[in-house]
């Protein structure tokens, strides 16, 4: 699981720097939401900032874990409840 945990951290990192995801990261999927507390010390967050001088950068943007089982199914509702 470490190393399942640094590898989406590394890219998980890249892709903020390259979209500029300043508002946040959401990780969703089957796999994260299982882990719970583990995930929290398995070095995701490291790797995700350990990108040389943009590592500031990267500290400031949060990462959330989307819990919700459907989690499209909410959205949809949220848009069609706004109309």
């Amino acid at each position: 699981m470490a190393v399942f945990c640094h590898l989406l951290g590394g890219f998980a990192g890249d892709l903020a720097l390259i979209l500029g995801a300043r508002g946040g990261v959401y990780l969703a999927g089957g796999i994260v939401p299982q882990l719970g507390e583990l995930f929290d010390h398995a070095g995701f967050r490291q790797r995700f900032e350990a990108k040389g001088r943009f590592a500031d950068y990267l500290r400031e943007i949060p990462v959330y874990i989307i819990r919700s089982a459907e989690p499209a199914l909410t959205g949809l509702a949220v848009l069609s409840a706004d109309d």
